[in-house]
């Protein structure tokens, strides 16, 4: 069966934001699901975005982050409509939004078909499914937000849908270059999930009543940042086909609801290097209770890296 290879070096970065339950029914969730899964990340924007400055003829750009809304007067919202709507047009009308305000603007066919390289409707990662809800079905998942890699903005989506992948190749990190994984799904596969969210904390949605079928539902306690200490705790992820398998860190330093760790088992430092870009989302255990997320490395001590509080994770506001 036909697989779909995708390469990708998301960086995983030190944002933070929150997701899911106000602090009254966090306080009244005490355990979750911790996954590890290796998953891709599809979103549809439902508008179609300018990925960088792009000169039309003189001094008449159009900027990053501009997004077009019309073309010779009918409404775009993907990468077919433009295609369909600039198609045996002489002359193309484009009306278009840049810092919330709107914009018409004449240009040639020549001139769209320079433009099309630099427009896009989606945007696509992998990542690692942090936890899952039985109880509201609820997952959350990476720490840290998608940004579209070409223009580094976060266009508002539409509609998003998360697989689960299979790992088929790691390159290694090492000091000063971030190591990442080679991922697959099958063609035909369907999505586990649907996102309804993409902040600075991650990627939140639902999961699919069959998503879980063969994925073990443990569910560990949830611990409050006060509760998470120096000393030894495991890294639950994937860097083997599907395979989900737990790695000894050295939980460093805690400050708040971030803290430092460094991973002091064997065998993933002697296949990955440490930490790899794809890994952001990875669950933290600690005395057999959910205290944490992985969220970035160090791209000079890739052994080395950051965490955020699971409590925090799952907060709906700062």
């Amino acid at each position: 069966m036909k697989k779909n290879y995708r390469k990708w070096s998301l960086m995983p970065l030190l944002f933070f934001t929150l997701f899911f339950a106000n602090n009254s029914v966090l306080a009244e969730q005490t355990s979750v699901i911790p996954l590890g899964q290796s998953i891709q990340i599809d979103l549809q924007y439902g508008s179609v975005f300018v990925s960088s400055d792009v000169l039309l003829s003189n001094d008449e750009w159009l900027r990053t982050g501009d997004s077009i809304h019309l073309i010779n007067k009918r409404p775009v919202t993907n990468l077919n409509d433009v295609k369909s709507h600039m198609k045996d047009s002489a002359q193309i009308t484009i009306q278009y939004e840049h810092k919330k305000e709107m914009y018409t603007k004449n240009i040639s066919p020549n001139q769209m078909i320079k433009l099309l390289p630099f427009l896009r409707d989606a945007t696509e990662g992998i990542g690692t499914l942090t936890y899952f809800d039985p109880i509201t079905k609820e997952f959350g998942a990476l720490g840290h937000q998608i940004v579209d890699q070409q223009s580094g903005i976060t266009p508002k989506f539409s509609e998003g849908s998360i697989y689960l992948s299979s790992i088929e190749q790691i390159k290694k990190s090492m000091p000063g270059k971030p190591g990442y994984k080679i991922t697959s799904h099958k063609s035909n596969t369907l999505p586990i999930g649907g996102v309804n969210e993409n902040n600075v904390y991650g990627v939140f949605g639902k999961l699919d009543n069959s998503a879980l079928e063969n994925i073990s539902k443990q569910k560990l306690e949830i611990v409050d940042q006060e509760e998470i200490m120096t000393g030894k705790a495991i890294m639950r992820t994937s860097i083997d086909g599907e395979k989900v398998q737990d790695f000894t860190i050295e939980i460093s330093s805690v400050e708040d609801h971030i803290f430092q760790f460094t991973v002091t088992d064997k065998k993933l430092i002697e296949k990955t290097g440490g930490i790899l870009q794809g890994m952001s989302g990875s669950p933290i255990i600690q005395k057999d209770k959910l205290v944490g997320v992985v969220t970035h490395m160090y791209v000079d001590k890739p052994e080395n890296g950051a965490a955020l509080a699971i409590t925090e994770m799952m907060k709906k506001s700062p």
